[in-house]
C-alpha cells in the first residue's frame, strides 16, 4: 500500500509507535524510499515517504503524534503505515482522533499479536506461513502465543507447495563438561559452541560454497547468493546479556564478528549495512527477518519473537531452566 499510495503522488508517513517497532519501521521506510529514488531515476514523481518516531505508552506522545499527523494532512488526505503495533495504551486514542480530524484518512497497521486493532476499524488475519521453512513452522506452532494465551492466531495451510522442508532445528544444550553459570548468556562453551556450527555452515566464506551453505540460503530457489554473510545471522535472548559476557567472549574467540544492538544501531541492522552478527532481545528486532537465527532460551516466554524471525536454519541454545522443564514433561 505504502508504493501504490507513493506512485498515486501521496506522500506516506511511516509511524512507529514505540520502541520494538523502530526497527521494522526504518526497514520499511528505507525500502519506500529506494522505490522513490527507482521511480525518479526513470523520470518519475513519485510522493516522498516520512518517518515518524513516537511511544505511544505515554499521553504526551500521542498528543504530539495527532497533532503533528494532522498538520501533515493535505487536501483533506492523510496516508500512514503504523507497522508491529502492540498493546499501546494510546495506539486507539491516535487513530480515533485522526479519524475525527482527518476527512480522507488512509491508515494501516499490522501487529503480530491479535486483539491490537482499535474498535470498529476493519480487521484482516493473515495466517498463511510465508516467512519460513515447515521445519520453523513446526517450532513456531509449539509456541505459547499461539497454543494457550491465543494472542497470536494459529497458522492455516500454506496454500502453495514446499519446495524443501528446510534444514532442521538445531538444537544446542547448556550441560556437560566446560560449561559453567546459570545460562547460556553467561557461558563461554555455548558461544564455542554456537560459533563452531556457524562456521559449520560456511557463514562469510566466499570461495569454495558447501552443499550445506547453498541449501540454508535457496530453501525456496531464491536467486541469492550461494554464500551465507554474517548479516544473515541474528542472535536473540530474553535474559540480558553484555558486550562483556561469556558467550560474546566464545564467539569473538572463534573470529565471529559479532555486536551487541544498542539504540545507535537500530537503523543499521533494519538496513543490514554492517556485515556482523547483531545479538539483541527479540523485541528490539520486531518485523526483520533473518536466514539464520539463534535463539537463546531460559524460558517459555517470548520464543515467539526470535524464533518467528527466522526464514531458514534456526538455532536453539536451551538453557537449564528449559532443560529441566523438558525433562519433566518426558519423565
Amino acid at each position: 500500500m505504502g508504493i501504490k499510495w507513493l506512485l498515486s503522488g501521496h506522500p506516506v508517513y511511516v509511524v512507529s509507535t514505540w520502541p520494538g517497532s523502530r526497527a521494522s519501521c526504518i526497514m520499511l521506510y528505507h525500502l519506500l524510499l529506494q522505490t522513490v529514488n527507482t521511480q525518479q531515476s526513470a523520470g518519475v514523481s513519485p510522493g516522498q515517504p516520512h518517518l515518524l518516531q513516537y511511544d505511544l505508552d505515554d499521553y504526551q506522545e500521542a498528543e504530539k503524534a495527532v497533532n503533528d499527523l494532522s498538520q501533515a494532512t493535505r487536501g483533506g488526505s492523510l496516508y500512514v503505515i503504523a507497522d508491529d503495533v502492540y498493546g499501546l495504551d494510546y495506539f486507539d486514542t491516535v487513530c480515533d482522533k485522526l479519524l475525527t480530524q482527518v476527512p480522507h484518512l488512509h491508515l494501516w497497521a499490522a501487529s503480530c499479536y491479535h486483539g491490537d486493532a482499535p474498535t470498529g476499524w476493519q480487521v484482516e488475519c493473515l495466517t498463511r506461513p510465508l516467512r519460513s521453512p515447515p521445519a520453523v513452522i513446526r517450532e513456531v506452532e509449539q509456541d505459547v502465543d499461539i497454543t494457550e494465551s491465543g494472542k497470536v492466531k494459529p497458522y492455516s495451510e500454506r496454500g502453495v507447495p514446499d519446495h524443501t522442508d528446510g534444514p532442521p532445528v538445531t538444537r544446542l544444550y547448556h550441560r556437560g563438561q566446560g560449561h559453567s553459570a546459570d545460562n547460556p548468556g553467561d557461558c563461554v562453551t555455548c558461544g564455542r559452541d554456537v560459533a563452531s556450527f556457524l562456521h559449520s555452515l560456511r557463514v562469510g566464506v566466499t570461495e569454495n560454497v558447501t552443499t550445506t551453505a547453498t541449501t540454508v540460503t535457496s530453501t525456496y530457489g531464491a536467486t541469492t547468493p550461494p554464500c551465507l554473510q554474517w548479516r544473515d545471522v541474528l542472535m536473540l535472548y530474553w535474559r540480558d546479556i553484555s558486550e562483556h559476557s561469556d558467550m560474546m567472549q566464545g564467539l569473538k574467540e572463534a573470529g565471529i564478528p559479532v555486536r551487541m544492538l544498542m539504540d545507535d544501531d537500530i537503523e543499521d541492522v533494519a538496513t543490514a549495512r554492517s556485515d556482523v552478527v547483531w545479538v539483541s532481545t527479540g523485541h528490539r528486532v520486531c518485523g526483520l527477518e533473518r536466514k539464520v537465527v539463534v535463539s537463546l532460551e531460559d524460558y517459555d516466554i517470548d520464543r515467539f519473537y526470535s524464533m518467528s524471525r527466522c526464514t531458514s536454519q534456526l538455532v536453539i541454545v536451551y538453557g537449564q531452566t528449559r532443560q529441566m522443564t523438558s525433562d519433566v514433561i518426558t519423565s
